[in-house]
């Protein structure tokens, strides 16, 4: 019993003098060793798991709120004035129309559809467009952009008496100058098509302007010109329209 009692009085001796040396040499207990402080530096427990958790909560939580959302949408209306001139076999007559325009897009990040209708009662015809969009270049619609495009246009008579279904592609270019003003182009080549009424018929129609922007909100002013070569019983028709496209959007 008197040996036993000598060895732990030894045992709590250095101990107590492992302790009270902690800061010397080293800095490490003479129980712990390189080894034992790597394991205990990869050891898992619950409380690390739950901490973790809940800042992973956290983090998760701060993306969602600052994260921008993948879908985007656009809803438009502008009012076009342009200057009408229809010539036949080189005999211009000039008439200066004003017609309607309506629009609305949706994206899913870089690929988008667009649904558009023009009213066109001074003229007597309406448009409606269906268009695919890709943009191959930029983050959304309301960024410096490059998008591609094909679509239908069918362009109805009011009284009946033509149908034009072309098909187009189209390239948008749009470049913010500042942060609230930039500038804008749109150019549509139409595709050759026959019907009764004009013959063969092709066009192509452009858009560019400037833009100025607050929030969701876009004022935008556009040079406008639609072209239109006919040919029918070796009578040509040209109609070529030229003006401006003023209007309102609206980027959710």
């Amino acid at each position: 019993m008197k040996y036993i009692l000598i060895l732990f009085t030894l045992l709590f001796t250095n101990l107590t003098f492992a302790q009270s040396n902690k800061g010397a040499g080293t800095g490490r207990s003479w129980l712990l060793s390189k080894s034992s402080e790597a394991k205990a530096a990869k050891r898992f427990s619950l409380q690390e798991w739950l901490e973790n958790k809940d800042r992973r909560g956290l983090m998760d939580m701060w993306l969602s709120i600052n994260t921008p959302t993948p879908y985007e949408f656009m809803l438009g209306g502008s009012l076009i004035q342009y200057d009408f001139i229809s010539s036949t076999n080189n005999l211009p007559t000039t008439q200066r129309i004003k017609s309607y325009y309506g629009e609305i897009q949706a994206y899913a990040t870089v690929v988008g559809v667009t649904a558009q209708y023009q009213n066109n009662n001074e003229e007597g015809f309406n448009d409606v467009t269906g268009q695919f969009n890709l943009r191959i270049f930029g983050t959304s619609t309301q960024a410096s952009h490059i998008t591609l495009h094909y679509g239908l246009r069918t362009r109805t008579a009011t009284n009946g008496s033509y149908r034009l279904n072309q098909t187009f592609p189209a390239l948008t270019l749009q470049i913010y100058l500042t942060k609230l003003f930039g500038i804008y182009g749109n150019y549509r080549l139409y595709s050759p098509v026959t019907e009764n009424f004009y013959g063969e018929t092709s066009g192509d129609e452009l858009n560019a302007g400037v833009f100025i922007e607050y929030g969701i909100l876009r004022l935008f002013g556009n040079y406008y010109n639609d072209r239109q070569n006919s040919k029918l019983n070796n009578i040509e028709t040209n109609l070529d329209r030229k003006g401006t496209k003023i209007g309102l959007q609206f980027h959710f």
